[in-house]
């Protein structure tokens, strides 16, 4: 059977779905065993950082790739007088998809910036040295917890950070509400703006953003 793992052991699990822990508290630990742990936690959130920037990369281009198509229709439905409504919608989806790369483009840079001072920190560790908090980082991973793409991921790894001493206690802010009455008043102001960027007739660009 499987041992449960100790209170203050960090368990991650790899590409393939394998769990393995980093016991930094161990009540067998010597002190030795865990500054060296922390070092080897330090290249482990590292290494998890440098995945969820692939993952994030993969997530951009298949919004980019789906946009790339509803533009298409947008073209094809405006050159056959399509339904206003519909084309509405579409551009619509075209906002919120850039406003999505937008969110991931700013999480992959505090994941980068977060991963490269871990790097640093672990190079520069001595076997003597404990862990010590990084503000940097601290910045870093709330950046990407209040963005909900990543929260899920990112607040996992925060908690373990906190626990770690890397960083401090943070109250959580929550996450901006991404439906909300603004933010759809935003979304029809930039309608006009993808349509005009495709080319779209004028007079269907004034079906669709002020409909009789």
């Amino acid at each position: 059977s499987t041992r449960a793992p100790e209170r203050g052991c960090f368990c991650f699990a790899n590409s393939a779905g394998m769990v393995f822990g980093i016991s930094l508290f161990g009540a067998g630990s010597t002190e030795e065993a865990q500054k060296t742990n922390a070092k080897d936690a330090l290249r482990e959130w590292q290494r998890q950082l440098r995945g969820e920037v692939r993952q994030m990369e993969r997530n951009i281009r298949t919004i980019e790739r789906e946009e790339e198509k509803i533009k298409r229709d947008i073209k094809a439905m405006a050159a056959k007088g399509g339904d206003p409504k519909s084309i509405q919608m579409l551009a619509k989806s075209v906002v919120r998809s850039n406003k999505a790369k937008g969110r991931l483009y700013n999480a992959r840079a505090s994941m980068v910036a977060a991963a490269n001072e871990l790097q640093a920190q672990a190079a520069t560790m001595r076997l003597s040295d404990a862990m010590k908090s990084s503000a940097e980082i601290m910045a870093q991973m709330n950046a990407v917890v209040n963005i909900p793409e990543t929260h899920e991921a990112m607040a996992s790894m925060r908690q373990e950070m906190m626990r770690a001493g890397l960083i401090d206690e943070m109250i959580d802010e929550g996450m901006a509400d991404l439906d909300g009455p603004d933010m759809e008043e935003e979304a029809q102001d930039e309608v006009d703006k993808v349509l005009e960027d495709l080319a779209v007739d004028a007079a269907v660009r004034l079906a669709v953003t002020r409909p009789e």
